[in-house]
């Protein structure tokens, strides 16, 4: 009898063995749940003092607990703004990875860098003008802006019309192509008095070279200029020559001019 006892003590502890080894590789298998949160990162290569653009970030879901200081969880917070560093691929956008006064003056929710009250230009801080160029305000009105269609961002060229001299003391006007592929850093804009919800565009401001500011420049006091938006996928530049009004008179028009 107490040999039984024994027995059947044994066959209880076993089994107990067994449930505990059982629950505790069940729990082991069971991958642990954590709360995500978004976070926006590089899509793209993303280089410093530039414009970013949305086609350059995406979101990405990581742990709420890992998650880094600064972390932005919203596409529009860095949209429009200017990269103090170089961003590679897969990168985490930060704040302090951003322009904090670009990104504050364009509201932080709709992603477009162009100006607040008062005509103060957002895309006139040094650090999104690219080495090498000037930001360069110039006028625009509705058609030589292209229907104010022309956003930061963009790409454009730029146009001068104006009345040229010949040799001969003879005067007469000219197109030329003033600047290509030219970025466009900014709006400088301004509240209407009588409107509070109305902007007034006032000027493109503009990415250039130092030669490249002096011909539009000379362009804006004694002529007109004219923007010609861009696909940014084109980054072909031409080599037209300045013309003037007999090339309506050139018999072969139609075929240098299509």
């Amino acid at each position: 009898m107490q040999r039984k006892g024994l027995l059947g003590l044994a066959v209880v502890c076993g089994l107990i063995a067994a449930g505990s080894i059982y629950f505790y590789l069940h729990n082991v298998k069971q991958t642990p749940v954590f709360e995500t949160k978004p976070l926006v990162v590089a899509k793209t290569v993303i280089s410093a003092r530039s414009v970013i653009q949305v086609s350059q970030l995406m979101l990405k879901d990581v742990p709420r607990e890992g998650y880094p200081q600064g972390g932005l969880s919203s596409l529009n917070a860095a949209v429009g703004s200017v990269a103090l560093v170089n961003l590679n691929k897969g990168d985490p956008v930060l704040l302090s990875h951003l322009d904090q006064a670009q990104a504050n003056a364009s509201g932080g929710s709709t992603g477009k860098a162009t100006g607040g009250a008062g005509g103060s230009p957002v895309g006139s801080s040094a650090l999104a003008v690219p080495a090498g160029k000037r930001a360069v305000a110039i006028p625009i009105g509705l058609v030589s802006g292209v229907g104010f269609q022309v956003k930061p961002g963009d790409h454009v060229d730029v146009l001068v019309t104006m009345e040229v001299k010949g040799a001969q003391g003879e005067s007469g006007t000219t197109t030329a192509l003033a600047a290509q592929d030219v970025l466009v850093l900014g709006l400088g804009e301004s509240l209407s008095s009588g409107d509070k919800n109305k902007v007034d565009v006032k000027s493109y401001i503009l990415a250039l070279t130092v030669p490249q500011a002096m011909v539009v420049t000379l362009g804006t006091e004694k002529g007109t200029i004219r923007l010609l938006l861009r696909n940014p996928a084109d980054q072909q530049l031409r080599e037209d020559p300045p013309v003037n009004p007999k090339v309506f008179s050139d018999p072969g028009y139609f075929s240098k001019y299509k």
